[in-house]
């Protein structure tokens, strides 16, 4: 794996630090982003491998344009995108505000959209891998989570059309159930979610992608605790 570089958003804790784990594992060269650098700089020294932790907020396409310039800068082209960053707000659909509804889209499917296009070079070069971090509601809605499903909905739009645009790379729309992590303001541990995906056990499945011959697309991976119920 020498030189290989990927970038991993969100990855100041949660399912996105356990991401950065496999991939440091493996052998790449990080270049991690997150709004929360100090966090990132932690991680970045309990990693094995070399790590570069960068400031990122993908609901500003200036911090993205200032990601993608300091990554090529230092690292060079990269070869894995992980596009892990995601924001849940929950609520009927008449509660929402126009800056809550335009945030979501704006960090799940724009900041997705944007950091994709702007590595998307590299990544034909070097018949790289695109992950998406969708969700299991990408084909599914429940109630309270209008917003959040749509955007998820969006971005499994994209990972098929960068996909069918780009056959060079491979597009990995990976869409776990509920995870016990930081999101939407949760605590991991909290009471309610002992039978919730472990975000270590999600990230294994990135080394499985990994791991496969350039010949072969993994195009989806759905997963889901044992104990959530199987909807469709």
């Amino acid at each position: 794996m020498n030189n290989k570089v990927a970038v991993v958003t969100g990855a100041s804790r949660g399912l996105g630090a356990h991401l950065a784990q496999v991939l440091s594992e493996e052998g790449y060269t990080l270049a991690l982003g997150a709004r929360d650098l100090e966090s990132l700089k932690s991680l970045a020294e309990e990693l094995p491998g070399k790590v570069f932790p960068l400031a990122l907020d993908l609901s500003d396409p200036g911090s993205i344009i200032n990601f993608h310039a300091a990554v090529a800068e230092t690292l060079g082209p990269i070869d894995v995108l992980i596009n892990n960053a995601g924001i849940g707000i929950f609520k009927r659909l008449e509660e929402f505000s126009d800056h809550e509804f335009r945030k979501i889209f704006a960090v799940n499917v724009q900041g997705a959209w944007q950091m994709t296009t702007a590595f998307l070079r590299d990544l034909n070069e070097r018949e790289g891998m695109v992950v998406m971090v969708s969700s299991d509601v990408s084909t599914r809605v429940f109630p309270n989570g209008g917003p959040y499903c749509a955007s998820k909905f969006a971005l499994r739009a994209l990972s098929r059309t960068f996909q069918m645009e780009n056959p060079a790379i491979r597009v990995l729309e990976l869409r776990p159930g509920a995870i016990d992590t930081y999101f939407a303001n949760s605590v991991p541990g909290a009471k309610g979610k002992d039978g919730f995906l472990k975000p270590k056990d999600v990230a294994e499945t990135l080394r499985y992608a990994l791991a496969l011959p350039k010949h072969i697309r993994l195009e989806e991976l759905v997963l889901r605790s044992s104990e959530q119920e199987p909807e469709y």
